[in-house]
């Protein structure tokens, strides 16, 4: 006799953001009824693109906006959902050396402002030298932090510099926070973006689905084989199995019954936030600004990574888009810091006075269905702390891109998270009452 192995029952997610809207599109294309709960306005989560104030069309992307070329499921799932990809553009150099790393390709004459000012000629070939020869004299430990590994390498105060802008780029944390991995071993090549903003993709997941918004979960509850979910409003639904997929400093704010296992709370507890946000500018001179900025700069500054986000609009203004993360949060507490932070690196890049005419901000600490930019895993624990947050409790399975091992932080993350919890799903054996045993018995 051969029993069914999928739960034929109505399945929540919680959380309307790539990975939960991935994990409900893949469970509704496999025939499940699927309801989604979002606490915002709006899907999406943290890939955030915003419209109103820029003109000619074009849009700023307050979140997520990358795509590498080994974002696989992300590549996968826009091309199933009929969603454009630009073409790419390098951020590091095109030509890469054998045995090169991704510091060595992100460095580069006029693409690094130290100081106040760009490095270029004698005095960027001497910072070039002394990095390349520190990397191979005084080879980083992946584990080892960025700021840790210059000081052991007796790196100067303008090399030390240079790496301020650069360490952060990678997962926006300051470099005592984040481990050399991400400048030696974590290489990002080529990237294109979502033709109109990442939140294209989300929407387009979404329209299919039901999707139930601003309601925001209050608690998780198993019992007697079923899952209740509580909204913040009171209302109670049941189902048989539910998929939380929220961000991993939002997870705390959610009862479960019973408690999530010390582990993983342990292993949330235990995460590094990343706090800060973006900051976005339109700028009039278009020309210019594509032609500094296309591949962006980095900056030993507030704003430590800046560049243009909309690159394959080729006339008219131009988009940037800036980082700000770690110490330097406070800039974005208000427009007039962080548009100050901004507008110096693009006058910087260009080398002229720039006009910007249209800008937003987002502080994702503020937010309160993100509270942070996110939490990039050491490379040192990433896959022992991943077990934890991944591994389904009872019904309740986990999405998000912190519990992706290989890319969290990331767009690609989040596709990928949503899939597996939509397999677990998939894959959860089924619970039968006697009665139904007896039936099945008397079929067979």
């Amino acid at each position: 006799m051969i029993l069914s192995n999928r739960e034929p029952v109505k399945v929540l997610v919680v959380g309307a953001g790539l990975a939960g809207l991935t994990a409900a599109r893949t469970l509704a294309a496999a025939g499940v009824e699927v309801t989604v709960y979002e606490a915002r306005d709006r899907v999406g989560g943290r890939t955030y693109t915003v419209r109103d104030g820029f003109t000619g069309g074009q849009h700023g992307d307050l979140g997520g906006e990358l795509v590498t070329a080994d974002y696989h499921a992300l590549t996968a799932l826009c091309e199933e959902a009929g969603v454009a990809l630009s073409e790419r553009v390098w951020i590091e150099r095109e030509q890469t050396l054998p045995g090169e790393t991704p510091l060595e390709g992100y460095l580069a004459d006029g693409r690094i402002i130290v100081e106040g000012g760009l490095l270029t000629g004698a005095r960027f070939a001497a910072v070039d030298d002394e990095i390349r020869v520190a990397l191979r004299d005084t080879s980083p430990a992946p584990h080892e932090v960025i700021e840790q590994w210059t000081r052991r390498a007796g790196l100067s105060a303008l090399a030390r510099g240079a790496l301020a802008g650069i360490g952060r780029m990678p997962v926006q944390y300051d470099p005592s926070q984040i481990d050399a991995h991400y400048l030696v071993d974590a290489h990002v090549g080529a990237v294109r973006r979502i033709v109109g903003g990442s939140q294209v993709l989300a929407d387009t997941l979404a329209r299919d689905l039901d999707v139930r918004l601003e309601a925001p979960v209050r608690a998780v509850r198993q019992a007697g084989g079923r899952v209740e979910v509580e909204l913040e409003n009171g209302d109670r639904m049941t189902a048989g199995q539910v998929v939380v997929a929220v961000p991993p400093f939002v997870l705390p704010t959610v009862g479960f019954d019973p408690p999530l296992p010390a582990t993983h709370v342990g292993a949330l507890t235990s995460l590094q936030r990343a706090y800060g946000g973006k900051v976005i500018g339109q700028y009039a001179e278009g020309d210019a600004v594509r032609a500094a900025l296309s591949r962006g700069v980095f900056a030993d500054g507030p704003l430590n990574t800046a560049w243009v986000s909309n690159h394959y609009v080729t006339e008219g203004p131009a988009v940037v888009s800036g980082f700000i993360c770690g110490a330097q949060r406070h800039v974005l507490e208000s427009d007039g810091d962080a548009f100050a932070a901004l507008d110096e690196v693009v006058r910087i890049a260009v080398g002229e006075p720039v006009t910007r005419i249209a800008g937003r901000r987002k502080n994702w600490m503020e937010d309160p269905f993100a509270l942070g930019m996110g939490a990039t895993l050491g490379y040192t624990f990433r896959r022992a702390l991943v077990a934890q947050f991944a591994t389904p409790e009872r019904r309740v399975h986990f999405a998000g891109d912190h519990t992706d091992a290989d890319l969290p932080a990331t767009m690609e993350g989040a596709v990928r998270s949503g899939r597996r919890a939509a397999d677990e799903v998939l894959r959860q054996p089924r619970r039968m009452s006697l009665d139904e045993i007896d039936t099945e018995l008397v079929r067979a």
